[in-house]
């Protein structure tokens, strides 16, 4: 979006680089240059949860949560009476959703926030995860379970214990069941997706207009998953990890492309501000790439890209980054497509504030049931 007027010379020596370096089995993707929107907060600790195809963001921080469009940020307000909230997701008519809650933490209130205005949805001690274009939402209630929102009214599409992390713009929706394993709820009726072979823990966080399931599996939890792929045709697909060395892996966000955002690593802090032991990725044309490997030299804005919560269809990915031992939001924006060499490694292709830690680790090892959904663990991101 920014700092892209003088890139022409730039790109030029770029392509050229890169051209002499890549392997014989090069492949097709794009060079990024890397927006720092945590900067423009203020704060040393932000991030990223959410990307439409306009580029507007939805970004959380420590003191705040901001709509960002066009190069300014606009800070969320709070519902009446409340004083803190947390933002997780936008869709293409610039609608946020998020969470508001006030000093004695004692409910989760929904809202949506359109047109500068945050209004509260019909929905008692929820939590929403996404938005449609159709202003369809879905989340986690204590009494409800997953609910889906639409016209007004809030209908269980569940048990109190599931949570519905994803939604698509045909009303399907994707989650955790309580057995701990992932499902897809179409046509009123819940498919479990089961996990990877071996594992016992499956969470499907986002779901694209065609029926791709993104999300992770593994043996006990996020923090030894792998990253997966689902179809209809295909099942679970195995994604990855960005090393061999890594120890998890964990799929965030698809795009209508079939993209997949996400990180990869060996630190369970998933917000760590040093940027050591996660690595955002991308997962395209069957390749899994180091995003941090895809910015345009010179062009990194100092960040180590550590996740990467969501894609739109133009490619621009936001998410979070380490920044001189401060984690900021980041919003990356594709300036050409080149060949880069293929990854070697040999590998298949939320203290700071309760409400920061509500959202930060929305999905980490969401297996809680009723009030406590508010501590269900990240991935967020989210979104």
């Amino acid at each position: 979006m920014v700092l892209l007027k003088w890139k022409s010379c730039i790109t030029a020596i770029t392509l050229t680089a890169i051209s002499l370096t890549a392997s014989k089995s090069a492949l097709a993707a794009s060079l990024y240059s890397v927006t720092d929107l945590g900067s423009l907060t203020g704060e040393a600790y932000s991030f990223a949860t959410d990307i439409n195809n306009s580029g507007e963001v939805a970004i959380n921080s420590l003191n705040g949560s901001f709509f960002y469009s066009n190069g300014s940020l606009k800070k969320i307000s709070p519902l009446p009476g409340d004083n803190v909230l947390a933002v997780s997701a936008i869709n293409n008519l610039g609608q946020v959703i998020g969470n508001s809650i006030g000093n004695n933490f004692t409910g989760n209130n929904p809202f949506l926030y359109s047109n500068g205005i945050t209004q509260p949805l019909p929905i008692q001690n929820a939590i929403p995860y996404a938005i449609n274009d159709r202003t369809q939402v879905v989340g986690g209630a204590s009494k409800l379970g997953p609910f889906l929102y639409s016209d007004g009214i809030a209908t269980s599409i569940g048990t109190p214990g599931n949570v519905a992390y994803g939604l698509n713009n045909l009303g399907q929706v994707v989650g955790i069941l309580n057995s701990n394993t992932a499902f897809l709820y179409k046509n009123g009726q819940t498919t479990n997706l089961g996990t990877l072979p071996g594992d016992n823990y499956s969470v499907a966080n986002d779901i694209n207009d065609s029926g791709q399931v993104v999300g992770s599996s593994g043996l006990t939890g996020v923090d030894d998953g792998r990253a997966f792929l689902y179809s209809s045709s295909t099942g679970l697909q195995n994604l990855g990890k960005l090393r061999p060395t890594d120890l998890f892996s964990f799929a965030g966000g698809i795009n209508n492309l079939g993209q997949v955002v996400g990180f990869s690593g060996t630190n369970n802090n998933f917000f760590a501000p040093d940027g050591n032991g996660l690595r955002a990725f991308l997962y395209s044309d069957n390749t899994l790439y180091d995003l941090n490997d895809l910015i345009a030299p010179g062009l990194d804005a100092g960040f180590t890209l550590t996740a990467a919560s969501a894609i739109n269809i133009n490619g621009q990915i936001v998410g979070r980054g380490a920044v001189n031992g401060e984690l900021h939001a980041f919003l990356l924006t594709p300036i050409s497509s080149v060949s880069v060499a293929e990854p070697t490694s040999g590998f298949p292709i939320l203290s700071f504030g309760a409400v920061v830690i509500l959202f930060a680790a929305l999905k980490r090892k969401p297996h809680s049931s009723n009030a406590a959904i508010q501590q269900r663990s990240l991935s967020n991101n989210f979104r």
